[in-house]
């Protein structure tokens, strides 16, 4: 059965920046060229692959019927960010279907974490490896989770991570489903740079022509892949 909704979640690549004057995004202008409508959209800013995740499958065992009938957007957001589920509500409001509320941290931007794990357990953490693990573990957690349930879907980065260097990550990497990841080698962030399509440099996100041709070209690869079914 083709579906009949879009399902929607990433980081702050796949939410409006009005503030800046841009009143739409990705998954929105997608959900327009498949003439779908949205189901949900659980994307949020400055929150990681972990949230991504976890918010996903929960809301699919709510939602089981509606899943079944919905096409899966996951913009695969940087391993830069860690998160973690909060005691305090934090923006409850912004996503009422889900109980767990998040927060996150960036482990390279502060200089104690690796000195912390040294005095800890004696050794040190390998930063730029976890970025890696963060965001490779998730596309293949999301992908066999979309495959099990036989959910069609498609995924991108939105931000890129560092170079793979790590074997491990690498044998991961190329069980990648190509098919159905468009673009793995880079990001939208790094395709609007390159293009001069940034709404505001000093926090560079999508103009609104960003979003549209970055959505254009995801609705020709899954066309092109007949991804709307799995």
């Amino acid at each position: 059965m083709n579906p009949v909704h879009i399902f929607i979640n990433g980081c702050s690549f796949l939410t409006d920046r009005k503030k800046e004057g841009v009143y739409t995004h990705t998954g929105l202008e997608l959900a327009k060229f498949m003439d779908l409508p949205i189901a949900q959209s659980l994307a949020a800013g400055g929150r990681g692959n972990k949230r991504i995740s976890f918010t996903t499958k929960v809301w699919c065992e709510k939602n089981p019927e509606l899943a079944k009938k919905c096409f899966f957007l996951i913009g695969i957001t940087s391993g830069t960010r860690f998160d973690y589920p909060t005691n305090d509500g934090y923006k409850k409001h912004k996503f009422p279907s889900l109980d767990t509320t998040w927060k996150s941290f960036s482990p390279h931007q502060n200089p104690h974490v690796e000195a912390f794990f040294k005095i800890l357990f004696g050794f040190g953490m390998d930063i730029d490896q976890h970025i890696q693990i963060e965001s490779i573990d998730t596309i293949i957690d999301l992908q066999n989770f979309f495959q099990a349930k036989k959910y069609p879907y498609v995924m991108y980065k939105t931000i890129s991570d560092t170079r793979i260097k790590a074997k491990d990550v690498k044998v991961l990497f190329n069980a990648i489903d190509k098919t159905r990841f468009f673009k793995p080698e880079t990001s939208h962030y790094d395709y609007v740079l390159e293009n001069k399509l940034v709404a505001n440099m000093d926090d560079p996100h999508p103009n609104t022509q960003g979003h549209i041709e970055w959505a254009s070209q995801l609705k020709e690869f899954i066309d092109a892949n007949n991804l709307r079914t799995i």
